[in-house]
Protein backbone atom coordinates (compact mmCIF):
# COMPACT_ATOMS: atom_id res chain seq x y z
CA UNK A 1 0.00 0.00 0.00
CA UNK A 2 0.85 3.17 -0.82
CA UNK A 3 1.80 6.10 1.59
CA UNK A 4 2.11 9.81 1.52
CA UNK A 5 5.49 10.72 2.02
CA UNK A 6 6.72 14.22 2.07
CA UNK A 7 8.00 13.93 -1.97
CA UNK A 8 5.09 12.69 -2.97
CA UNK A 9 2.78 15.37 -1.34
CA UNK A 10 5.50 18.00 -2.39
CA UNK A 11 4.83 16.71 -6.09
CA UNK A 12 1.52 16.43 -6.02
CA UNK A 13 0.91 19.87 -4.59
CA UNK A 14 3.28 21.10 -7.24
CA UNK A 15 1.43 19.62 -9.78
CA UNK A 16 -1.81 20.79 -8.80
CA UNK A 17 -0.60 24.61 -7.98
CA UNK A 18 0.93 24.28 -11.98
CA UNK A 19 -2.35 23.19 -12.90
CA UNK A 20 -4.17 25.78 -11.61
CA UNK A 21 -1.32 28.17 -12.93
CA UNK A 22 -1.59 27.16 -16.05
CA UNK A 23 -5.24 27.96 -16.42
CA UNK A 24 -5.33 31.36 -15.10
CA UNK A 25 -1.95 31.95 -17.43
CA UNK A 26 -5.05 31.77 -19.83
CA UNK A 27 -6.16 35.10 -18.55
CA UNK A 28 -3.18 36.93 -19.26
CA UNK A 29 -3.58 39.34 -21.83
CA UNK A 30 -3.00 38.18 -25.58
CA UNK A 31 0.23 39.23 -27.66
CA UNK A 32 -0.03 42.58 -28.97
CA UNK A 33 1.69 44.02 -32.52
CA UNK A 34 5.08 44.67 -31.11
CA UNK A 35 5.24 41.48 -28.60
CA UNK A 36 5.69 38.80 -30.65
CA UNK A 37 4.94 35.76 -28.58
CA UNK A 38 2.54 37.49 -25.32
CA UNK A 39 3.42 38.05 -21.85
CA UNK A 40 2.39 34.43 -20.96
CA UNK A 41 5.03 32.75 -22.61
CA UNK A 42 7.81 32.98 -19.96
CA UNK A 43 5.29 32.28 -17.13
CA UNK A 44 4.11 28.68 -18.94
CA UNK A 45 7.81 27.88 -20.13
CA UNK A 46 8.27 27.82 -16.39
CA UNK A 47 5.08 25.97 -15.48
CA UNK A 48 5.73 23.24 -17.52
CA UNK A 49 9.81 22.85 -16.39
CA UNK A 50 8.10 22.87 -12.69
CA UNK A 51 5.76 20.26 -13.85
CA UNK A 52 8.24 18.14 -15.29
CA UNK A 53 10.25 18.31 -12.46
CA UNK A 54 7.02 17.33 -9.83
CA UNK A 55 6.20 14.37 -12.22
CA UNK A 56 10.32 13.60 -11.36
CA UNK A 57 10.06 13.60 -7.76
CA UNK A 58 6.50 11.56 -7.80
CA UNK A 59 7.98 9.01 -10.30
CA UNK A 60 11.55 8.67 -8.13
CA UNK A 61 9.13 8.55 -4.59
CA UNK A 62 6.79 5.69 -6.72
CA UNK A 63 10.13 3.58 -7.24
CA UNK A 64 11.77 4.05 -3.71
CA UNK A 65 11.07 2.04 -0.44
CA UNK A 66 9.48 5.03 2.29
CA UNK A 67 11.38 5.30 4.90
CA UNK A 68 10.84 4.53 8.74
CA UNK A 69 9.78 6.98 10.93
CA UNK A 70 11.49 8.57 13.05
CA UNK A 71 10.22 7.66 17.10
CA UNK A 72 11.96 10.88 18.21
CA UNK A 73 11.60 14.54 17.36
CA UNK A 74 14.31 17.30 16.57
CA UNK A 75 15.52 19.81 19.15
CA UNK A 76 14.05 23.69 17.97
CA UNK A 77 18.13 23.93 17.97
CA UNK A 78 18.84 20.99 15.72
CA UNK A 79 15.99 21.69 12.80
CA UNK A 80 17.26 25.71 12.82
CA UNK A 81 20.77 24.09 12.25
CA UNK A 82 19.94 21.71 9.77
CA UNK A 83 17.91 23.80 7.60
CA UNK A 84 20.70 27.05 8.28
CA UNK A 85 21.13 27.17 3.78
CA UNK A 86 17.44 27.70 3.02
CA UNK A 87 16.73 30.32 5.89
CA UNK A 88 20.17 31.95 4.97
CA UNK A 89 18.89 31.47 0.65
CA UNK A 90 15.38 33.04 2.28
CA UNK A 91 17.24 36.43 3.72
CA UNK A 92 19.37 36.70 0.78
CA UNK A 93 15.93 36.88 -1.35
CA UNK A 94 14.26 39.62 1.21
CA UNK A 95 17.99 41.22 0.78
CA UNK A 96 17.52 40.71 -3.27
CA UNK A 97 13.84 41.70 -3.58
CA UNK A 98 14.93 45.08 -1.34
CA UNK A 99 17.77 46.49 -3.09
CA UNK A 100 16.41 45.64 -6.70
CA UNK A 101 14.91 48.96 -6.93
CA UNK A 102 17.66 51.11 -5.35
CA UNK A 103 20.38 49.53 -7.68
CA UNK A 104 18.57 47.82 -10.66
CA UNK A 105 17.54 44.74 -12.34
CA UNK A 106 21.67 43.67 -13.03
CA UNK A 107 23.40 44.72 -10.05
CA UNK A 108 21.02 42.85 -7.79
CA UNK A 109 20.94 39.83 -9.54
CA UNK A 110 24.72 39.45 -10.39
CA UNK A 111 25.30 39.81 -5.94
CA UNK A 112 22.44 37.53 -5.15
CA UNK A 113 23.55 35.06 -7.83
CA UNK A 114 27.10 35.28 -6.48
CA UNK A 115 25.77 35.13 -2.68
CA UNK A 116 22.95 32.44 -2.72
CA UNK A 117 25.51 30.07 -5.36
CA UNK A 118 28.69 30.59 -2.88
CA UNK A 119 26.44 29.19 -0.12
CA UNK A 120 25.10 26.36 -1.79
CA UNK A 121 28.39 25.31 -3.71
CA UNK A 122 30.55 25.97 -0.41
CA UNK A 123 32.95 27.44 -2.50
CA UNK A 124 36.31 26.84 -1.08
CA UNK A 125 38.94 26.79 -4.54
CA UNK A 126 39.46 29.46 -6.72
CA UNK A 127 37.88 27.15 -9.37
CA UNK A 128 34.60 27.26 -7.60
CA UNK A 129 34.77 30.87 -7.76
CA UNK A 130 35.65 31.88 -11.28
CA UNK A 131 32.30 29.38 -11.70
CA UNK A 132 30.19 31.36 -9.58
CA UNK A 133 31.37 34.40 -11.09
CA UNK A 134 31.28 33.04 -14.75
CA UNK A 135 27.27 32.00 -14.04
CA UNK A 136 26.39 34.85 -12.16
CA UNK A 137 27.27 37.02 -14.52
CA UNK A 138 26.18 34.84 -17.41
CA UNK A 139 22.97 34.70 -16.25
CA UNK A 140 22.15 37.94 -15.45
CA UNK A 141 23.04 39.04 -18.26
CA UNK A 142 21.52 36.69 -20.55
CA UNK A 143 18.32 37.05 -18.99
CA UNK A 144 18.01 40.71 -18.62
CA UNK A 145 18.53 40.49 -23.11
CA UNK A 146 16.09 37.69 -22.83
CA UNK A 147 13.72 39.92 -21.39
CA UNK A 148 14.82 43.54 -22.93
CA UNK A 149 15.07 42.37 -26.42
CA UNK A 150 13.41 39.32 -26.93
CA UNK A 151 9.72 39.89 -24.69
CA UNK A 152 10.45 43.87 -24.99
CA UNK A 153 10.01 43.49 -21.25
CA UNK A 154 11.64 46.60 -19.13
CA UNK A 155 13.34 45.20 -16.10
CA UNK A 156 14.21 47.79 -13.24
Amino acid sequence: MLTLTKDRALALALLLIVAVMWVESGSIAPPTSWQPYGSALFPRILLVVIGVFSLLILVRSLLTKAPERAGAKQLIGEWFQSRRTILALFLLFGLYAALLPVVGYIAATIGFLVASLALLMGINTRRKWIINLTLSFTLAIVIFVVFRYGLNVWLP
